[in-house]
């Protein structure tokens, strides 16, 4: 089995563990935002599916219908973790720019796929909504810098979220930016395959301080 397929693998099994922490905080009074979290972990189940089921050879064989799948999963992700942002900043002063790069960062997304869907190009749609998440982070501790000096960052579920989208952003954003200048020649297929697994490694980060976040549920403090 290849490296990157095994990581593929580990990673569905942490979005499942994940999935089921989740389940078990379902009763458990939290913040609204919670909501997107759990569409976020359910459309990363879906994602991992799909590329489970294409052996991921989505992008090498070009096939024009796993695309749309996975980049529109890949969209409504985006999307979820925006309204996450927008629940956590809604009474910060950046909630409205927030808004509008949202808006901006689903038409870009809209309009590269479907580039990618009628001509030869191979730009990463989530180069768009890597940069948007990444501009939300800041926003997010330019804000918890300005009003929320007495905050237990240990103890805050919106913390963890925000620091593994960041860390997942910062790897996920230059990557996409650079996958569509490596040829896809045969001899480029195992660098190719070892720059995903790159991917694919932050996003399990991702998922386990999403599962950190529901731990601190426990505590009284889950701003």
């Amino acid at each position: 089995m290849k490296l990157s397929y095994f990581i593929i693998l580990f990673g569905t099994g942490i979005i499942v563990i994940t999935f089921f922490v989740a389940i078990a905080f379902a009763k458990k009074d939290k913040p609204k935002y919670y909501k997107y979290i759990f569409l976020f972990i359910i459309l990363g189940l879906l994602i991992s599916s799909t590329t489970i089921a294409n052996n991921n050879t989505t992008w090498l064989l070009n096939l024009k219908i796993p695309i749309l799948i996975e980049q529109s999963l890949l969209l409504f992700q985006s999307l979820m973790l925006g309204l996450f942002f927008i629940e956590v900043l809604n009474k910060s002063i950046f909630v409205t720019k927030i808004k509008v790069l949202l808006f901006l960062s689903i038409i870009i997304q809209i309009t590269l796929l479907i580039i990618v869907l009628t001509t030869n190009t191979e730009i990463k749609p989530t180069v768009s909504s890597s940069l948007f998440l990444l501009i939300c982070c800041f926003f997010y501790i330019r804000d918890l810098m300005n009003n929320k000096p007495t905050l237990k960052l240990i103890k805050s579920s919106a913390f963890w979220i925000v620091i593994g989208t960041l860390y997942s952003c910062c790897i996920g954003f230059p990557v996409y930016s650079l996958i569509a200048f490596i040829p896809r020649n045969q001899e480029y297929l195992d660098l190719r395959s070892q720059i995903f697994s790159i991917i694919n490694m932050s996003l399990i980060v991702l998922y386990l301080f999403i599962i950190k976040s529901y731990l601190c549920l426990k505590h009284p403090q889950n701003l």
